[in-house]
């Protein structure tokens, strides 16, 4: 009797072990199970908020930007990526007018163009640094001109059109090239001579012809004659 009551209560033991065991691998699993599944919607959403860090706004628009030039520039922004390139003109009242190249890129909200623009014979370079929030770029620009520093300052720009394919560049008027005046050659060709004939010596020989008249009928006075 007493060895029934050791093997039962040995076995109760072992029984009871086992299910602890047991319950706590389950409990594991499942709570390993329950991570994973709450880890997934935390990394889709960092996938997603990577993705849209990396595109930044969209910036493609017609710009008008002020505070460089004493009128507004018109500028067009294309967008590829976090890349940016387009044209800007200059239309001044009663100015001369120019058009420009543009090259830039945008890093979250972080905007940085360059203008490159042949202004009065001279290339002129004009980098501008700014922030972009609520459809308005506003930031600093630094113009230089043959290796010198020309002009800097603050610059504010918003969008007018987002019809890219609207803009046109600036019209450029061509200088005008006078035409030297054309000297009338036979006009003074002609007072030469007749200036030369009026200096030429007389001649020492004289045209008898003239006076044949006279030479032959012997009649009046040939003593008038040059010899």
């Amino acid at each position: 009797m007493n060895k029934r009551s050791i093997i039962l209560s040995l076995l109760l033991v072992f029984l009871f072990t086992g299910l602890s065991l047991g319950q706590t691998d389950n409990n594991t699993s499942i709570t390993k199970a329950g991570l994973t599944n709450e880890s997934l919607p935390s990394n889709d959403t960092a996938d997603v908020n990577a993705s849209q860090t990396t595109a930044g706004p969209n910036l493609n628009y017609i710009w008008s930007f002020t505070g460089i030039e004493i009128d507004p520039i018109i500028m067009v922004l294309n967008q590829e990526g976090n890349e940016l390139y387009g044209q800007a003109k200059y239309e001044p009242d009663g100015g001369a007018a120019w058009n420009a190249d543009v090259l830039g890129s945008i890093s979250e909200n972080e905007v940085t163009l360059t203008l490159t623009a042949q202004k009065d014979k001279e290339l002129v370079t004009t980098k501008m640094t700014g922030i972009y929030a609520d459809d308005t770029i506003a930031g600093s620009f630094t113009q230089i001109s043959g290796g010198k520093k020309i002009g800097s300052g603050n610059f504010s720009a918003l969008w007018v059109s987002p019809e890219v394919s609207s803009y046109s560049p600036a019209i450029i008027e061509e200088p005008k090239v006078e035409t030297p005046a054309v000297e009338d050659t036979t006009a003074m060709n002609t007072t030469a001579e007749q200036s030369a004939e009026s200096t030429k010596p007389a001649s020492r020989f004289v045209d008898i012809h003239q006076y044949a008249d006279k030479i032959q009928t012997g009649v009046g006075d040939i003593s008038g004659i040059p010899i």
